[in-house]
């Protein structure tokens, strides 16, 4: 049934631990129409509501009440809308691009449709263990190609795995990594790294992360934790070839 499929869907994102939110969820009728979800507080309240789903959670007792239209779209809209919410509440932004962690760390390669997130991380994920390209066996790994959550903690950003992919097959790794730099990509016929103006970096973050939101509190949050990406020391342009993976030795 539905609750096996998304128990399949999210294996790799289960956990044991005491969870800070839980939902009583039934099935609802419903299609996708407005695509853009409604997302407002009031009296302890938290509303979430798209044609497809409607959740109701109390901020207070953590208790909440989901219904939703028995497909896995239809889940996998709250769950991103839900995250997009709850993550500037905890230093965090979810945000449309690319995650690529290796040796340890993660590079976040945000950008719009159509801006090369998913030809870059096929391009990272078909790098066999063992390849010179690698530097490292088995040491890449793709994050996402579409949605990656990113958080301060202590004096720096840790990447995290994602269950939200694109074009690739949705899979991921319930595992964080400390942020090593952010970039902007570009499509290019060779492979380059070039700097980048501090404002046109913050303003690319700023309409990559995912925000609903309408509260004031949730706009601050998003444009202080933006400008704090935009200042990483390790930022700036990637150009990179469809030609192959050699972009990673500009990393």
């Amino acid at each position: 049934g539905f609750k096996t499929f998304v128990a399949r869907r999210y294996k790799h994102f289960s956990s044991r631990s005491k969870p800070l939110y839980a939902f009583s969820v039934s099935a609802m009728a419903g299609r996708q129409t407005p695509f853009k979800p409604v997302v407002f507080e009031r009296g302890g309240l938290l509303r979430l509501k798209r044609g497809d789903f409607d959740c109701i959670l109390n901020l207070h007792t953590g208790r909440g009440s989901l219904k939703a239209a028995p497909r896995i779209q239809a889940f996998d809209s709250f769950l991103r809308t839900f995250y997009s919410w709850l993550l500037p509440h905890r230093k965090g932004l979810l945000i449309h691009g690319a995650g690529i962690a290796r040796g340890g760390r993660a590079f976040l390669f945000p950008g719009v449709s159509g801006a090369g997130k998913s030809t870059l991380s096929k391009l990272a994920a078909s790098v066999p263990s063992g390849n010179p390209a690698a530097r490292r066996p088995g040491s890449i790994t793709v994050l996402t190609d579409e949605l990656i959550p990113v958080r301060r903690e202590g004096k720096g950003f840790y990447v995290y795995g994602s269950p939200f992919w694109g074009e690739m097959k949705p899979g991921g790794e319930n595992r964080r990594f400390p942020l090593a730099g952010v970039f902007r990509i570009i499509k290019s016929p060779e492979n380059s790294l070039r700097p980048l103006e501090k404002g046109v970096l913050l303003r690319l973050l700023l309409r990559c992360a995912m925000n609903f939101s309408k509260e004031r509190r949730a706009a601050a949050a998003v444009l202080s934790l933006a400008a704090e990406l935009a200042s990483e020391k390790n930022a700036g342009e990637l150009r990179f070839s469809k030609s192959g993976p050699a972009f990673l030795d500009l990393l």
